[in-house]
Parts: structure tokens; sequence; C-alpha cells
């Protein structure tokens, strides 16, 4: 898949993610990278940095925006079909999502994603 095709993958599973959640989206940058780092053989398909909202104070305001990246080729790797890759691409985007907001893995394999 190119890479605006995928960048457009992207900004439609944003679109279905209740507004509740988006709106509460501040200071969040989400950037696709080709390939992933090493992590003891798994592949990793997205990876989100920052402080989750569920630690941060009432006074909390970070300097630098909270960041999820998006690992083409691994996303690419696990997907068979054009539609498993754009399947894929929205639960990874959810999925790294929902660590902004401070769910841990159970929390969000519980939920599907």
């Amino acid at each position: 898949m190119q890479i605006e095709e995928f960048e457009r993958e992207i900004e439609k599973a944003l679109k279905v993610i209740p507004k509740e959640f988006t709106k509460k989206l501040k200071n969040v940058q989400i950037i696709l990278e080709d390939t992933a780092p090493e992590k003891n053989g798994s592949i990793l398909l997205g990876l989100y940095r920052g402080v989750p909202m569920s630690e941060r104070g009432a006074l909390f305001e970070p300097l630098l925006p909270d960041k999820i990246t998006l690992y083409k080729k691994s996303i690419e790797k696990v997907s068979r079909t054009p539609e498993e890759l754009q399947k894929t691409i929205k639960e990874t985007v959810i999925h790294e999502i929902a660590h902004y907001f401070g769910m841990d893995e159970k929390e969000i394999k519980k939920r599907g994603y």
C-alpha cells in the first residue's frame, strides 16, 4: 500500500472513534514509520510514547506532544488481504489511542483490540 493510502486509512480509523474520546485527544502526534525497532522477535505494529491521561494531574501540561507511531511494514506483514490491512490499521490506531487514555494490554484485549 502506498503511503498516501495508508495515511487515508489512519484518518478513517480516527473517524470511527467516538467523539467523547477524540475531543480529549490533545497534543498527540500520530506518525507513520516504515519499519519498527527490534522487539525480542515479536512484530511491533504500533507504539504509544507519552504520559497516559490516567497518570496526569489536573495541572499537568506536557511540553512535547505524546506520540503514536504506526509501523507500515509490520502492519503489512501481518495482513494478507487489502481488507485485512484496513482492519489492522484501524485496530492498531484504536489500540495505541487506548494506551493514551491509560488502558493496559489486558484492558485493550478485553475490548477486542
